[in-house]
């Protein structure tokens, strides 16, 4: 091999936790200790130090299937500059991701005294990029939280785009009044809708178009918005 295998410059202290609790939906340290079972303190310690914990990214991505570069790499690091299987194979990387996620998925449900599975709900989480819904693996969310959101898991998953991270409830697929993800002519979109006498009102970008029901299919309502700042 005649190229060096260079060091990245990795997250590092606050930088690295905040972005670990971020991905794992935390709302706390004190929930991030409740979920990787690890003392709170231990958090404090690497921000204070400055320090990365390269085995809880390893575990984290082994047992969630999140791709390790978002858990140890800035948010706007290029692709390119890593291997060329990031940014050519992107197909056959959410493929294995979603394979690892449901291994892990069935693992959990046959592991019947699981403590983790007493405080995490895991749910299936995809990029909507292009009108296309792309698998990311599996994310886990605080059960405690979750169930604060009255949504059943079975039914929800998680959808980021370039605006934030939305959770659809797959369960309300009869467009009333609220933010959907909608598919019209195959292409996939989150969009407001207002029921109408014999239409649905759905906007557009900045233009309010009618529409018969037959012509969008609903997949689920927007239940909860985690928007970028």
């Amino acid at each position: 091999m005649s190229k060096k295998i260079l060091i990245f410059d990795y997250l590092k202290g606050h930088d690295f936790t905040s972005n670990l609790r971020d991905l794992t939906h935390c709302a706390s340290f004190g929930e991030m200790a409740t979920l990787f079972d690890v003392p709170k303190t231990t958090f404090s310690t690497w921000n204070t130090h400055n320090r990365t914990s390269h085995e809880l990214v390893v575990r984290t991505h082994l047992r969630t299937g999140i791709p390790i570069h978002r858990l140890i790499l800035p948010a706007d690091y290029p692709l390119e500059a890593l291997h060329h299987s990031f940014t050519n194979s992107k197909a056959a990387e959410h493929s294995a991701i979603a394979e690892t996620s449901n291994e892990y998925r069935a693992d959990r449900q046959s592991t019947t005294n699981s403590a983790v599975s007493d405080t995490v709900v895991t749910l299936d989480s995809y990029s909507l990029t292009n009108g296309k819904l792309l698998s990311t693996g599996t994310l886990p969310y605080a059960k405690r939280i979750f169930e604060s959101w009255s949504l059943n898991a079975a039914s929800t998953i998680e959808v980021e785009n370039h605006e934030g991270r939305f959770l659809i409830d797959k369960s309300q697929n009869d467009a009333v009044s609220g933010d959907y993800l909608i598919d019209m002519n195959g292409r996939l979109s989150i969009n407001p809708i207002q029921r109408l006498p014999n239409k649905l009102a759905v906007t557009l970008g900045h233009t309010c178009v009618e529409v018969n029901d037959n012509e969008i299919k609903v997949i689920g309502r927007v239940a909860v918005s985690l928007k970028k700042q």
